[in-house]
């Protein structure tokens, strides 16, 4: 297990979970309650379609008021194969050094569910609450014209700054939910970017990049992009 991509802004590791580790976790989402995500809060959008999401784990209590998880966080370990998961993390802090910045002191972690005509639109995850965030494809096999890329943008690495303009205000966390149009023109400022295929048994890290989920297409037919995705907890004062 090694990084098959280190980027400034990302890091690709390959082959992350031993087979069977791998297969528990793509077994355990056969038989995981699912609910849909909600389209209230977060960075999905109207047009996101109906992503499924399992109930999140973290590796600490303190967390009053979970972000994503309409109940309160389960406490790790859950004796569930998610475990797998964060355990990985926990007993690898190589595979994040230098991508994430220590100040963190907790994980979490959810389990989610992308059917065909699903995603999630452009954000910022939020860097007051986190200091990176992963996402580990669990699913046995993909297609690359299944879509479900994770896409991100090289924010300030566009060209030779020029010092008498004015410095470029940083992306807000994400667009309002109705009126996007100054969002896109920031991104469309950009101009370019990385994206990652949902390769199976592939953990990827994020470093704080604005980031999006290219919808999965109609052509998966009943495949589904399964991921247990999370975030690298910034400390509590």
């Amino acid at each position: 297990m090694s990084a098959t991509i280190d980027h400034p802004s990302f890091r690709v590791i390959d082959d992350f979970l031993e087979e069977d580790a791998w297969t528990e976790v793509w077994s355990h989402f056969q038989f995981l309650e699912l609910l849909p995500v909600t389209r209230s809060r977060g960075a999905w959008k109207l047009d996101d379609g109906v992503p499924l999401g399992g109930h999140e784990l973290c590796t600490d209590d303190r967390s009053a008021e979970p972000r994503h998880d309409p109940g309160r966080p389960q406490r790790y370990p859950s004796q569930t194969p998610i475990d797998r998961v964060i355990h990985a993390l926990l007993t690898r802090p190589e595979l994040y050094e230098g991508l994430v910045a220590d100040t963190w002191d907790r994980l979490s972690a959810r389990p989610y569910v992308y059917p065909h005509g699903t995603g999630l639109s452009w954000h910022v995850d939020d860097h007051e609450l986190y200091a990176g965030a992963f996402i580990y494809y669990a699913h046995p096999h993909w297609n690359a014209h299944w879509g479900g890329e994770l896409l991100i943008g090289e924010l300030g690495e566009l060209g030779d700054p020029d010092p008498e303009a004015d410095a470029e205000p940083e992306l807000p966390i994400m667009a309002y939910r109705f009126e996007t149009e100054p969002y896109s023109e920031r991104l469309l400022d950009m101009g370019c970017g990385s994206f990652v295929m949902p390769k199976p048994n592939r953990l990827v890290l994020l470093a704080g990049a604005p980031h999006m989920i290219a919808p999965v297409s109609p052509a998966a037919g009943h495949n589904v992009r399964a991921s247990v995705s999370g975030f690298f907890l910034e400390r509590v004062s």
